[in-house]
């Protein structure tokens, strides 16, 4: 289950930190990841491919809400970003490692970098927004409509009929017209064509059924060490055996289909989360299912805008010409 994860003002430099639905201990190691690159935070305002976990000290946990404050080395880190850059937090268990959750960070207006220990008048130079006032641009009507010259144009290429043509022409067809012999062509032409269309018709029935049937009888290969029946022991130890051969993107989708009808939510979530880093379907799919216009009620995910938001921006990294990521992110960041 994803972790409602928010990062509130309290001094220049440091914020209280609020994870929801945290079902471990006050003991944390945190893993920041930016979703500009998937690059991970390894210290202050540095980031690179390798993960590192941060130990974070002096968190408390109460009724499912991990509570503290964080200082410079996450603060200062996270607003020295891009304000388009968001944020993928992962939280593991110091007192059971395969213990580890996640989620989208909102940060406030009001967190403050520790400059503004500096400069006092930044808090407010902060929350202020400027706004531009454009003046509105006339746009003139370029296309004109000219009937009359595309008719004349057109008459000019025609050339007239002489009365002498105009004779040759009627008495030329008029005898084709009432000749029975073609008729008869025109009838047997027409049957011919029916028969064809029908044909052609059985024959498009016919390939299209066996294409179907192909596709429902075939079915993505998983292997057997991702197989779900398998994952009796520990989750985290399934996902790594799992992962080791390799699957395919389609096995993995299947594997986490699986894993949520059969109410094994960890394994889904972890799946998603460390699969959608690097897939760009993964991440649209994983989008889908914090994304209230294709939420499924299931026991694994809730929707969540922000975090759909993320995985959305995760998946045009890998694929900037999803026209559906583009357009969802369009209209959640209204």
């Amino acid at each position: 289950m994803a972790l409602r994860i928010e990062l509130d003002g309290f001094k220049p430099g440091i914020a209280k930190f609020l994870a929801q639905k945290w079902d471990g201990s006050p003991e944390v190691d945190m893993l920041i990841q930016r979703n500009q690159d998937s690059y991970y935070l390894s210290g202050l305002k540095q980031w690179g491919p390798e993960k590192t976990w941060h130990p974070v000290n002096n968190l408390s946990v109460d009724n499912q809400q991990l509570t503290g404050e964080v200082s410079e080395w996450l603060v200062d880190s996270l607003l020295s970003q891009d304000n388009s850059v968001r944020f993928f937090i992962q939280i593991r268990d110091r007192q059971n490692e395969n213990y580890i959750d996640g989620g989208v960070a909102n940060i406030t207006e009001s967190v403050l970098a520790s400059s503004a220990l500096d400069n006092p008048s930044s808090s407010t130079d902060n929350n202020q927004v400027e706004t531009e006032s454009q003046p509105e641009l006339s746009v003139d009507q370029v296309i004109n409509t000219t009937p009359d010259q595309s008719t004349a144009e057109q008459e000019i290429t025609l050339d007239p009929i002489l009365p002498d043509e105009q004779l040759v022409t009627e008495s030329t067809i008029k005898p084709e017209i009432i000749e029975p012999i073609k008729a008869k062509s025109k009838l047997g032409l027409i049957v011919v064509i029916l028969l064809l269309l029908i044909g052609i018709g059985i024959a498009s029935w016919y390939f299209l059924f066996n294409q179907n049937q192909q596709k429902e009888t075939s079915s993505v290969q998983i292997s057997s060490q991702c197989s779900l029946s398998n994952a009796t022991g520990d989750d985290l130890s399934f996902i790594q055996q799992c992962l080791q051969t390799k699957p395919e993107a389609d096995a993995i989708i299947q594997l986490i289909a699986e894993a949520k009808k059969a109410d094994k939510c960890n394994i889904a979530q972890r799946l998603y989360a460390n699969q959608a880093q690097q897939n760009a379907k993964i991440a649209m799919l994983y989008a889908k299912e914090y994304d209230d216009k294709y939420y499924q009620e299931n026991n694994c995910f809730k929707t969540d805008k922000e975090t759909a938001i993320y995985w959305y921006e995760t998946s045009l990294t890998h694929d900037a010409n999803n026209t559906l990521a583009k357009e969802r992110l369009s209209e959640l960041q209204k």
